[in-house]
């Protein structure tokens, strides 16, 4: 039986580096990337969530992101 160990920082460089936030793509060829200067998230939801999200979106004439966006400045204010 093997035992996991706690992940350590060999070398702190590396990761530093790793953590930088990757050079900016021209915005004519982003494709599934968040735009300068914000951050894509990614969360999983039920599929009755979702069903409700979408339907909420169509019902205000907006999208889910500008829900989710919203939502989340308001909880954070």
């Amino acid at each position: 039986m093997s035992t996991l160990k706690k992940p350590t920082l060999v070398n702190k460089d590396a990761a530093l580096k790793f953590a930088e936030p990757a050079r900016a793509v021209p915005a004519g060829n982003r494709v599934f990337f968040a735009p300068e200067g914000h951050r894509r998230l990614t969360i999983n939801v039920t599929h009755e969530m979702h069903k409700k999200l979408r339907l909420m979106a169509v019902e205000q004439d907006t999208t889910i992101t500008d829900i989710l966006t919203k939502l989340v400045a308001r909880e954070l204010s």
